[in-house]
């Protein structure tokens, strides 16, 4: 029985998934896992897998939803993509975390996360589907710009990574507007829930969306999607970087092979031997590591140390340069 009317089917939105579909070679023969917060974005995105669905272009779509306990409308909102899921006939699961009130963003992610994954694990499901659209990827795009991330982090999301266990985060609307995940909903009659706390002061992202990404849009219309869709440009640049830099060798190099390299390969050597060792490049200091590659070249040879940040130093010497640190 169809469900999601042809009309609906030929709506971009739908148009987008089903091509990122093809492109990430979904196969059509076992479940896909739908993570359905209520919003806007998600709802949109159980629509377009339900349309996908029943055009052959994907198997069976489990709608799960991890229900945090955090906020009083939380009970409201798994009844409504439950009945959601019901109309469209898909199956539906519901994950409970204990709604630790000291948890934060991060563990709250890392907790639903792992829910996701042990649904997905029982239906023997390769994907879990996520309604990242493209103003998420503007907003990841913009914070590691601040943070002073290099090319890598400038990446933003992935549309596939590992999540574990053999399962993958699957984003098909990366490249998808906002506006119409809301024009999806409306169209086939759905309503969404809003949280609050998406535009909250109290975070970056809250700011983000409610004071940065308005103005940007009114500079630029479509500022969020084309930074989406550029993405694979950005990835290329990043590739083309890791394969020119100079990795260190038993954590050092010769002094005079960096000095040998360009200012900005030799900087990213330094960052990208930093960001392995601390796991993560949030807390390397750009300016450090400027200190450090200007040192290199400066043919002094007296003993330096450059503080790159979570405990991560450069070690500029005579003949060797290296980096050390805590390793993950």
């Amino acid at each position: 029985m169809t469900v999601v009317s042809p009309r609906l089917g030929q709506h971009p939105l739908v148009r987008q998934v089903r091509r990122a579909l093809v492109a990430a070679a979904v196969p059509s023969d076992v479940a896909t896992v739908a993570a359905v917060s209520g919003g806007r974005d998600s709802m949109a995105l159980m629509l377009a897998l339900t349309a996908a669905a029943e055009a052959g272009a994907i198997g069976r779509i489990v709608v799960a939803h991890v229900h945090h306990h955090r906020r009083d409308t939380a009970d409201a909102e798994l009844e409504l993509v439950r009945a959601q899921a019901g109309r469209l006939g898909l199956a539906f699961e519901a994950a409970h975390l204990d709604g630790d009130p000291s948890a934060t963003s991060a563990d709250l992610r890392a907790g639903r996360y792992a829910a996701l994954v042990e649904i997905a694990m029982k239906y023997d499901a390769p994907l879990v589907a996520t309604g990242h659209q493209a103003e998420d990827q503007l907003e990841t795009v913009l914070l590691a710009m601040i943070r002073g991330a290099g090319p890598r982090g400038l990446v933003g999301m992935q549309p596939r990574r590992p999540l574990g266990s053999g399962v993958d985060l699957f984003r098909p609307m990366l490249d998808v507007p906002r506006d119409e995940a809301a024009e999806l909903c409306r169209q086939a009659g759905v309503a969404w829930c809003d949280d609050p706390t998406n535009v909250s002061p109290e975070t970056l992202r809250g700011v983000l969306r409610r004071d940065v990404l308005p103005v940007l849009e009114s500079i630029r219309a479509g500022a969020a999607q084309r930074i989406s869709e550029s993405t694979p440009l950005r990835q290329a640049a990043a590739d083309a970087l890791d394969a020119e830099r100079l990795p260190p060798v038993d954590g050092q190099w010769p002094r005079e092979s960096l000095a040998a390299l360009s200012e900005g390969l030799r900087r990213a050597s330094i960052h990208l031997a930093a960001v392995a060792l601390r796991g993560g490049a949030d807390a390397v200091s750009s300016a450090s590591v400027r200190e450090a590659s200007a040192a290199i070249i400066d043919h002094r040879e007296h003993h330096r140390t450059f503080e790159l940040g979570s405990g991560v130093v450069c070690v500029v010497e005579a003949r060797t340069v290296r980096v050390d640190g805590p390793a993950r």
